[in-house]
């Protein structure tokens, strides 16, 4: 009796789902054992029989990508591949048939039977390929108790090799992809869903509508009793030491973690939700080999546009990319997307700056994103050369749009929810605690305030680089707190006296700072979150990287505007 199943099939053709459909909602994500391979595992309901979700994969005689390579030969140590095809992807279906079928026992199974059915029956082609064969709707639940059933009791005796066979279909549904062929109305289109989506995350989270009215937001309705328990720490009369250790170091990471829930869950929901109905291979399609040209993967353009509203979701919504080297390189991309957090710093440090010239107030904001732009491309072309992560283009026919499967959608919103939580939460707890002696303590012992502390004294010694520029280590040394959470940096530029020197920075001055604020460091949260991606080695020298381009922007935009200026 087969004790262990392994799905594996191309992308983008119902695989995740058929794997829900047969385990419900009694899944583990894990490492594959030795590898980064990060895959689903469950177990058929009411059975012993375990069930593997792959990665998708193209090529599996000549992996392209390391996810590819992984995932074929994890597939070849379970006692049997289960290869999942659907209409639009029958040749590559069968290429991992053929492959297979030369090692292991193999079944057929072709999914989304219900936008185009093979137009002969499921024994038919059975009896031609001399393997099991099932037709199946993951999302209608078409074919899958019958499908589970079988794998219950499944006994195959060896490896069969398969020979090649036409699969002729006949769509029952229309694969909308014409319209989106053609590359300027997917271009429009990938744009206006970035940016729906961009707004919505806004609205609905910060309650900020996008023609600047406010509504009510989710994180305005949390943040007062956030807040209250930092007051409550404050009124409960404990030594100041542990006082500001509870406050400042253990709340401030849990109050975080709270604070991101609702940006993950709503990040992820909308992702879900793209690729459950297919909305992501079908716009994207058209447009990646030309973004993958510019060092963007063709999917990852997506993940950026979250990055707009808080780049923690954007890390975490990155699961649905395929291919290792596009998902780190996207991830690597995402921290030089200013957050909507930035956004808030961009607009109040212009103000103050350029309040005797308001209509330069825009212009000024606008300007981080552009340098940003350019800086994602830069860093793209050092990651793809220093780091070898270079994107590649999937390439699959167009992929159909659908409705998802309601109840299969919820459980990939937890999944990815329960991710979240146990893989980055303790460190989005835990760094903020370690970085908290940096500002508790200074030179003398414990600081009465941030200008007494550790911070202050390393942002003095920042002054040697921040000077030619025109801007005072005060502000230097508050950037200092961006590492933490860009939210404090407005705090900290008060208790150092910051915010009184803004108004007296020139024009080349002020936007070198908010070019230097829009790239320079990834927040604590962020940098957890890639550091459970990609690791500590390819974090830090990501954070080195931003630090070195944030600088070069800024130097670079304060010589421009320096010989301009009057």
């Amino acid at each position: 009796m087969v004790r262990r199943v392994a799905l594996i099939g191309p992308p983008n053709v119902g695989k995740s789902s058929l794997f829900f459909a047969l385990t419900g909602r009694y899944v583990k994500t894990a490492n594959y054992p030795g590898t980064t391979l990060e895959v689903n595992v469950g177990k058929i309901r009411g059975t012993d029989v375990e069930v593997v979700d792959l990665p998708g994969v193209f090529n599996p005689s000549n992996p392209r990508d390391e996810d590819e390579k992984l995932a074929v030969d994890a597939a070849l140590s379970y006692d049997v591949v289960v290869v999942v095809g659907a209409p639009h992807a029958l040749k590559e279906a069968h290429e991992l048939v053929e492959y297979f079928s030369k090692f292991k026992p193999v079944a057929l199974v072709l999914n989304m039977v219900d936008i185009g059915k093979p137009e002969v029956p499921a024994k038919e082609l059975s009896t031609k390929l001399g393997i099991p064969v099932f037709y199946t709707s993951a999302v209608r639940r078409v074919g899958v108790a019958e499908l589970a059933e079988f794998l219950k009791q499944w006994a195959p005796g060896g490896p069969t090799p398969v020979k090649p066979v036409e699969i002729p279909v006949k769509p029952s549904t229309r694969v909308v992809s014409a319209i989106f062929s053609r590359p300027l109305v997917a271009a429009v289109a990938v744009f206006a869903l970035s940016m729906a989506t961009a707004f919505f995350m806004l609205a609905v989270l910060e309650g900020v509508l996008p023609w600047g009215a406010e509504g009510p937001g989710l994180l305005p309705a949390i943040e007062p009793y956030l807040d209250a328990v930092r007051e409550w720490i404050f009124a409960a009369g404990l030594p100041p030491l542990l006082t500001s250790f509870l406050a400042y170091g253990l709340w401030t990471g849990v109050s975080a973690l709270l604070g991101f829930l609702p940006y993950v869950l709503v990040a992820v929901a909308l992702m879900a939700l793209y690729e459950e109905s297919g909305v992501i291979g079908l716009l994207t399609r058209t447009l990646e080999s030309r973004l993958v040209a510019l060092g963007i993967p063709g999917r990852g353009l997506l993940c950026l546009a979250v990055g707009a509203t808080c780049n923690v979701p954007a890390l975490s919504t990155a699961k649905v990319i395929w291919g290792r080297g596009n998902r780190v390189l996207t991830v690597l991309l995402v921290p030089y997307v200013p957050c909507a957090a930035r956004l808030s710093l961009f607009v109040a440090i212009a103000t103050a700056v350029l309040s005797n010239k308001p209509l330069l107030v825009p212009f000024a904001v606008l300007v981080p994103y552009a340098v940003s732009a350019m800086a994602i491309l830069g860093a793209s072309a050092v990651y793809r050369s220093v780091f070898k992560t270079r994107p590649l283009v999937e390439g699959l026919p167009p992929t159909p749009l659908m409705l998802p499967n309601w109840r299969i959608y919820l459980l990939k919103i937890w999944l990815y929810l329960k991710d979240f939580l146990y893989k980055a939460g303790l460190l989005i707890v835990a760094l903020p605690l370690a970085l908290w002696p940096l500002t508790a303590f200074g030179p003398a012992g414990p600081a009465e305030g941030p200008a007494d502390s550790w911070m202050a004294v390393v942002g003095r010694y920042l002054d040697a680089v921040f000077a030619p520029l025109g801007i005072p280590w005060q502000i230097s040394a508050s950037l200092i707190a961006g590492y933490i959470f860009k939210e404090v940096v407005w705090g900290f530029m008060e208790a150092f006296g910051a915010v009184e020197l803004l108004p007296s920075l020139s024009l080349p001055s002020a936007m070198a700072l908010l070019v230097f604020l829009a790239i320079y460091s990834a927040c604590i949260a962020t940098t957890a979150a890639l550091i459970r991606i990609v690791g500590w080695r390819l974090t830090l020298a990501s954070l080195a990287l931003q630090l070195a381009l944030g600088l070069a922007a800024a130097y670079a935009v304060h010589y421009i505007l320096a010989i301009f200026s009057p």
